[in-house]
């Protein structure tokens, strides 16, 4: 029994030009009995039951009506692309009578393509068929298993891949369904997945809107070097990665940068985990409107987070552990025209990272600003701790540093043993303008620490410090009120009290430098041994006040306190180090008399 194919409401041939689908009039179409190689199926008739090899689409791309060979329900049609589409008969089979596959469909299953999912065969080339045939705003779909590749796979714009499940962290004993992309050890190419910009894919417009959902690279059998797991090259836009895992790789987990001059723009990573790869496990090369949320980077061979200028960018969530160099390094130059655009750090953390927790030696002048960060055991230095490292670093910033919260707590490693770290809580050398407001800064030799060759370092009132272990920690907490350094307030500081230990100065040039008020307010002075101020009782018109704190400069102004004898007017003599003498110009004047010392600014 032959079946009927073609002249469906969806039975038209398609061709991907610039990134969007349209009709191919006129395609020559034969018929296989795989997705790729296979054999031909030439015992065709048409709608008149002639003989024929081949179908021919007509001026609309419409397939006609045909009939295949003797009990065949579905063959693979192959149009002269770079891949081939499964169709099935009309009056039976799986794909109903409406939109049979090899039809224009929003959603592909890998295996209708020929991928296997055995976690042996090469998948490759049935996966890239299925993208390539996938529609924009379509889903190219995996079904458990385990998909080996040998060459990278592109995704098309406007195309999601998307997997059941993406496992997170491998661990010995761990359950670790298989679920997966996974390279074999003769993958040949730069990256598993790959996105390409419309010079490199041949677009006339931008590339953009590509989407990985639920995916899990696993590289562990790739042994060429600098494999990534997700790379792209150019300007390519608005792409999402949710629920995406990539460990093993030999390069970066996910990877940006420049192709001819332009870069990858506003992407949105969404719990995206990157485990022990060779590189970076995240590196973003002027990347402007990036949102990194709930991304993890752990045991990667150099920095967890590797962004080089970032505009307008946010990393919130996120988590660097145990990473070779940095835990999160904000790097390159962050320009100073008005297309340029700082980043903000929330609520992110790290634990055992070689160097730094974080580490900002951008340049530039758009402002950096990192609130509620929390930085653990950093500085490991290969378990030797010290190396100048510390959980939070900035070395050489041009950038304004603004820093809300952070703590830092030390310790080793999690059997532990190794050496206590980081050496230091936060340390800053050589920057611009960094602010710290609050903190509790607890590291194995200091909590804070200032290199001095700094243009402004501003320290918060509220910044406790501890050094040694957990175990046992020596507090070095500042007074709530202490600052070290000088406080400089650019404005009117209201105080509703206070104290000093040291000296005020108040250099306005007016009347009225120190005003007092309020009405009833006044000003107090302590009296006693050398004080500035006192009452003496002068006997026959004269009495010496003993002083060391009198000065030659000094001025004393005396009064009449309380009448006594007979009255005379006052006049004063000092000797400096020594004291004062107070004399009346009448011999029986015996009145009680103030005094005040004052000293010329």
């Amino acid at each position: 029994m032959r079946y009927e194919f073609g002249r469906g409401i969806a039975d038209y041939v398609v061709r991907p030009t610039d990134g969007l689908w349209s009709v191919a009039p006129g395609a020559v179409l034969t018929f296989w009995s795989a997705a790729d190689g296979g054999t031909q199926y030439t015992d065709l008739q048409d709608a008149l039951s002639t003989p024929i090899t081949q179908v021919t689409a007509d001026d609309q791309g419409l397939v006609p009506t045909f009939y295949g060979p003797d009990g065949v329900v579905g063959m693979w049609a192959d149009a002269g692309g770079v891949s081939r589409a499964w169709m099935e008969a009309h009056t039976t089979g799986t794909g109903g009578t409406e939109t049979p596959p090899g039809s224009v469909q929003d959603w592909l299953n890998v295996k209708a393509f020929g991928a296997v999912g055995d976690n042996v065969t090469d998948d490759t080339a049935a996966i890239q068929s299925a993208l390539n045939n996938c529609v924009m705003g379509g889903v190219v779909y995996l079904p458990v298993g385990g998909y080996r590749t040998s060459a990278p796979l592109t995704i098309p714009p406007g195309v999601t891949l998307m997997g059941t499940h993406s496992n997170l962290m491998a661990v010995p004993g761990l359950t670790d369904p298989q679920c997966y992309i996974k390279p074999l050890a003769s993958f040949v190419g730069d990256a598993v997945i790959s996105f390409l910009d419309e010079i490199d894919g041949g677009y006339a417009t931008i590339s953009a809107e590509h989407r990985i959902v639920c995916v899990m690279i696993d590289g562990a059998d790739v042994t060429a070097p600098g494999v990534d797991g997700v790379r792209a090259a150019g300007n390519i836009q608005n792409v999402q990665l949710r629920d995406v895992t990539v460990r093993r790789v030999t390069g970066a987990g996910v990877h940006t940068e420049a192709n001819e001059g332009k870069f990858p723009y506003s992407w949105r990573l969404q719990r995206v985990m990157v485990d022990n790869v060779g590189w970076h496990g995240m590196a973003f090369e002027v990347m402007t409107d990036i949102t990194l949320m709930d991304c993890q980077a752990i045991g990667c061979g150099a920095n967890g987070f590797e962004i080089a200028n970032a505009a307008n960018s946010h990393m919130l969530g996120c988590r660097a552990e145990w990473n070779v160099n940095n835990g999160i390094h904000i790097t390159g130059d962050w320009a100073t025209g008005t297309g340029s655009g700082g980043m903000l750090l929330g609520g992110c953390s790290t634990d055992r990272n070689g160097y730094n927790g974080v580490l900002v030696d951008a340049t530039g002048n758009p402002p950096i600003q990192i609130e509620n960060l929390h930085v653990r055991r950093d500085g490991r230095n290969n378990g030797a701790g010290g190396g100048g490292y510390a959980g939070l670093a900035c070395d050489g910033a041009t950038v304004p540093v603004l820093v809300g919260m952070v703590t830092c707590y030390p310790g080793v490693d999690d059997d532990g043993t190794q050496e206590n770290s980081p050496q230091y809580g936060a340390r800053f050398t050589g920057c611009t303008y960094v602010s710290v407001d609050s903190g509790f800064l607890h590291a194995d030799e200091a909590g804070w620490s200032d290199a001095g060759d700094n243009a402004i370092l501003r320290r918060g009132l509220n910044i406790a410090e501890r050094t040694g272990t957990t175990a046992a920690p020596v507090d070095a907490f500042a007074p709530p009120t202490d600052v070290a350094g000088n406080l400089n307030v650019g404005g009117y500081a209201a105080l509703a009290s206070g104290q000093s230990a040291g000296q005020w100065n108040i250099w306005a040039a007016q009347a009225k430098a120190l005003n007092l008020g309020g009405a009833g307010g006044g000003i107090a002075i302590a009296e006693g041994a050398n004080a500035r101020m006192g009452v003496s009782t002068l006997a026959a018109g004269t009495v010496t006040v003993a002083n060391t704190s009198v000065t030659a400069n000094t001025r004393v102004a005396p009064f009449r306190q309380a009448g006594g004898g007979t009255l005379g007017h006052l006049s004063v003599t000092k000797n400096a180090g020594v004291g004062f003498t107070i004399t009346s110009s009448s011999n029986a004047d015996t009145s009680v008399v103030g005094w005040i010392l004052y000293e010329p600014a």
